[in-house]
C-alpha cells in the first residue's frame, strides 16, 4: 500500500490564535528526532509526500534542518505548511532544502490574528523567500494560500490587498482564474471548512481519503486516519511502539469503511470535510 500523503506533526506549537483553527488542548510538544527518523524509515517508498503539519507550525521546530535531512536520507519529498510569521527563524537554504517539494504559506493567517506587524512587513518576509527561490531557480513550489472563500465573500477586502501587493511587487494581476505569480509560485484558493467536531450532527455518508490516500501521526507518535484528527480521537496505534505500516494493515476494516462511505468511528461520522470527496 502507498499513500499520497502522510502528515507528520513535528510540533503542535503554533503561537497564533487563528479564528479558523480549533483551540489546541494538548500540551506543547516537539516530536523527538529519533521518532521522526524511525517513521521516515518505515515510510520509505510508502508515500508520495510527507507533510510536516497537522496542528502547529513546523517552522517553530528549532531543529527543522535535521528533520529535513532525515527525510532526505530516506528519499522523501516534504511539504511545509506555515503561517508565514516565522519564515525568518530559518535560513532560506533550510526552507528550500533539497527534501522540500512545496511550501504552503497560509496568508489568511495574517487576517485572523491580532497583528503586531503591518501587512507590508508580513509580506516582506514572504516576498524575500519567493525572490530567493526565483534567483536560485528552485524546483520547489511556493503556494500562497487564501483558504477563506465563502458565500458572502467576507474576505474579499483582505484578498484584494494581497492581489495589490503582488501586482506592485511582481507586476502580475491575480484573481481566482489567474493564479500564477511566477515560475512555480501560485496563489491557491479554497473554501473555508469546519474541523471535525465530536458534538456535530452526523454528516452524509460519503467516502473519505483517510487511511487510504492519507495518514496522520501526531507529535507524540499517535497514529490517526487523517490530518484533521488533531486530538487523536480515532487512535489507531502508537508509532513509538509499533511499525507504522503494521498499524495500517491492522486497520484495513476502518480504511475500507471510510473508502466505502460508511465510517466506523463517531468523529469520522460527524466530519463534514469528507463531503468534498463526493464527486470522486
Amino acid at each position: 500500500m502507498k499513500f499520497f500523503r502522510v502528515y507528520i506533526e513535528i510540533t503542535n506549537i503554533c503561537a497564533l490564535k487563528c479564528s479558523f483553527c480549533p483551540t489546541k488542548i494538548d500540551k506543547p510538544r516537539v516530536m523527538e528526532l529519533a521518532l521522526f527518523e524511525k517513521i521516515a524509515r518505515e515510510l520509505k517508498n510508502r508515500t508520495k509526500e510527507i507533510a510536516l503539519h497537522i496542528m502547529g507550525d513546523p517552522l517553530l521546530n528549532k531543529n527543522l534542518r535535521a528533520y529535513l535531512d532525515a527525510a532526505a536520507k530516506f528519499s522523501h519529498k516534504v511539504s511545509l505548511t506555515t503561517s508565514g510569521f516565522y519564515l525568518k527563524k530559518h535560513e532560506k537554504e533550510t526552507l528550500l532544502h533539497e527534501a522540500v517539494g512545496q511550501i504552503n504559506i497560509s496568508l489568511n493567517s495574517f487576517n485572523k490574528n491580532d497583528k503586531k506587524i503591518s501587512l507590508a512587513e508580513y509580506l516582506r518576509g514572504v516576498f524575500e523567500l519567493i525572490d530567493y527561490k526565483l534567483q536560485k531557480d528552485g524546483k520547489e513550489f511556493i503556494n500562497l494560500r487564501l483558504w477563506n472563500l465563502d458565500d458572502e465573500r467576507s474576505e474579499n477586502g483582505f484578498n484584494e490587498q494581497i492581489f495589490a501587493a503582488l501586482f506592485e511587487k511582481y507586476g502580475v494581476r491575480i484573481d481566482e482564474k489567474n493564479r500564477r505569480v511566477a515560475k512555480k509560485v501560485l496563489v491557491h484558493f479554497d473554501e473555508l471548512f469546519s474541523w471535525p467536531d465530536i458534538n456535530a450532527p452526523i454528516a452524509e455518508n460519503t467516502k473519505c481519503l483517510g487511511l487510504n490516500a492519507q495518514l496522520g501521526i501526531l507529535s507524540d507518535g499517535r497514529v490517526v486516519p487523517c490530518c484533521l484528527d488533531y486530538e487523536g480521537r480515532v487512535l489507531l496505534g502508537d508509532a513509538n511502539n509499533e511499525g507504522v505500516m503494521d498499524i495500517v494493515r491492522r486497520e484495513r476494516a476502518r480504511a475500507d469503511a471510510l473508502k466505502n462511505g460508511t465510517p466506523m468511528d463517531e468523529l469520522c461520522k460527524r466530519c463534514s470535510y469528507r463531503l468534498r470527496f463526493k464527486e470522486f
